[in-house]
């Protein structure tokens, strides 16, 4: 799913092309208006936008350098200019500036939209073409790169270089950092849906999220990459132009959501300070790994500063084990919140020190055979009870965190706990029902998808999901049927103008209703209360 901004200086415009469009049966997720070319400039520095549609007259900047500003942040935004005026030279200037299309003013929405579709039928392909296996596995068995990774696994590890080595083998691999240059370490951890795959897979995935990444930063950066022995991604990163070092997390961010929509998977990234080659290489990838360690959780996409608080050498004291063996107790009397609490005092939640790898496998064994002597035989075979993630956490040992112990150890719990509960609330069917109520009493109003995750209080793309699990349609479905049936019951029912009747229903502008309503009915809000 794509994201779409669209910059207007007139509010209806905007408000109209992006609340009354249902955009996402055209596979744009997520929509950002913006009032301002100042506005959208800032939306765009936040978020990752693929496709922008732009007036190309306005007040403090026009469409045009917009356009060109956007381009400086990422040369990825597709561009449609909204105009006015059907003068050869303004088209033209259009297409010299990188805009896909040039529509005319008041436009066609009909020709928007398959405008929208084109360009996104470009990306997947462009996108398709840069991800495929053959191009990863040529990546995968180059020289050049397997070298490089091995130099910046050297620092990272301290091994005795000199000076003059360094700076030889630098040049001999076309690496462009020197010593006193600026850089910013990214430290990338695969998360849990990469975990299923065979170590040749993995491989395969590896380098794609490094490519993916090179494609991201390329324009305003220049990037180092290794994988390390324990999996990290590790990335030190060197701005081109010195004052575009602070955009480092917005290209960070756009590289998540690239994973996610292309791998389908999700990452979690640590971004240290700013510091100086080569100096504090390993002790910064050292901080950076106990940041994710310390910090990554339950949601996807995690998004860190290094804890620069980090002390260089911890003391590893053990952790309390000694009430694991009440666990099995606890499970069968069925007290859930009393067994969590014990795993979360073994695995030290609430502490800032993670337990070691023996400890952490002590803890899987533990746990498991407490959950054995509780599943029943009924409910199938032992090794599916424990379920998938148990077989990956022996399997993929390298990765045990306290984390991933935890989360596999409640969701089996919680499962448990569940299986014996009489009754479950549904709170996605609950999220459903606030969504609609809040339309049907806010119809008037002009309802935005951020509008209504602000009442419910939840991000709006995950406002989204949870809503089209529970009803198989989106928010803008249900708002826009609901707009219809209302207007066609006002039109039965009232002898409201039909202009009266566009506002009650949230339509800023009457013509446009009268399209919509047409185009839903087959014939306009005239003809239709006249049958009536």
């Amino acid at each position: 799913m794509y994201q779409l901004l669209i910059v207007d200086d007139e509010r209806s415009v905007v408000d109209s092309l992006a609340f009354t469009i249902p955009w996402s049966d055209y596979g744009i997720d997520t929509v950002y208006p913006a009032y301002s070319a100042e506005e959208a400039l800032h939306i765009a520095a936040k978020h990752t936008i693929d496709i922008m549609i732009t007036d190309i007259r306005m007040p403090e900047m026009d469409g045009l350098e917009l356009i060109h500003q956007l381009r400086r942040l990422s040369k990825k935004i597709r561009s449609i200019i909204l105009s006015g005026h059907d003068e050869f030279e303004y088209a033209q200037k259009a297409i010299s500036y990188g805009a896909e299309s040039y529509l005319l003013k008041p436009v066609d929405i009909g020709e928007l939209i398959k405008s929208v579709q084109v360009i996104i039928a470009a990306i997947e392909q462009e996108w398709t073409e840069f991800s495929s296996h053959q191009r990863l596995k040529r990546t995968l068995h180059a020289n050049l790169p397997l070298l490089k990774d091995r130099l910046l696994n050297d620092l990272i590890q301290q091994k005795a270089i000199s000076q003059e080595m360094l700076q030889e083998r630098l040049s001999l691999l076309d690496i462009s950092f020197q010593t006193g240059d600026p850089f910013i370490m990214m430290l990338v951890r695969l998360d849990e849906q990469f975990a299923e795959y065979d170590l040749d897979s993995l491989s395969l995935l590896e380098y794609a999220v490094t490519n993916i990444a090179q494609e991201v930063f390329q324009d305003l950066f220049e990037l180092w990459h290794c994988t390390t022995d324990a999996g990290y991604l590790v990335f030190l990163i060197k701005s081109k132009e010195q004052e575009t070092l602070t955009l480092v997390d917005s290209s960070a961010v756009k590289l998540q959501k690239h994973v996610q929509r292309f791998l389908k998977g999700s990452l979690t990234i640590c971004i240290s300070g700013a510091r100086s080659f080569p100096d504090h290489i390993q002790d910064t990838y050292h901080k950076s790994v106990i940041s994710i360690q310390r910090n990554v959780g339950g949601h996807k996409s995690y998004f860190l500063k290094t804890d620069e608080t980090v002390v260089e050498h911890e003391e590893n004291r053990l952790l309390p084990l000694y009430d694991l063996p009440l666990l099995p107790s606890m499970l069968e009397s069925g007290k859930w919140d009393k067994a969590l609490g014990i795993l979360n005092r073994a695995l030290g939640m609430n502490t800032e020190l993670e337990p070691s790898h023996d400890q952490l496998l002590a803890i899987v064994l533990l746990v498991s055979s407490a959950l054995a002597t509780t599943f029943s035989e009924q409910n199938g075979p032992l090794e599916e009870q424990l379920g998938e993630e148990f077989n990956l956490l022996l399997r993929k040992k390298s990765q045990l965190s306290r984390q991933r112990v935890w989360e596999w150890a409640e969701k089996t719990i919680i499962g448990l706990r569940d299986q014996s509960a009489i009754q479950l609330e549904d709170s996605h069917q609950l999220i459903a029902s606030r969504v609609r109520s809040f339309i049907e009493e806010h119809l008037a109003e002009g309802i935005s998808l951020q509008s209504v995750a602000d009442f419910i209080g939840l991000h709006p793309v995950y406002l989204s999901k949870v809503y089209k699990t529970v009803t198989s349609e989106t928010i803008g479905d249900y708002l826009y049927a609901v707009r219809m049936e209302r207007a066609a019951y006002l039109l039965k029912n009232s002898d409201l103008k039909i202009a009266d009747v566009s506002s009650q229903i949230g339509f800023l502008a009457a013509p446009h209703f009268i399209k919509i309503f047409k185009k839903h009915y087959g014939a306009t809000p005239q003809e239709y209360r006249n049958k009536t």
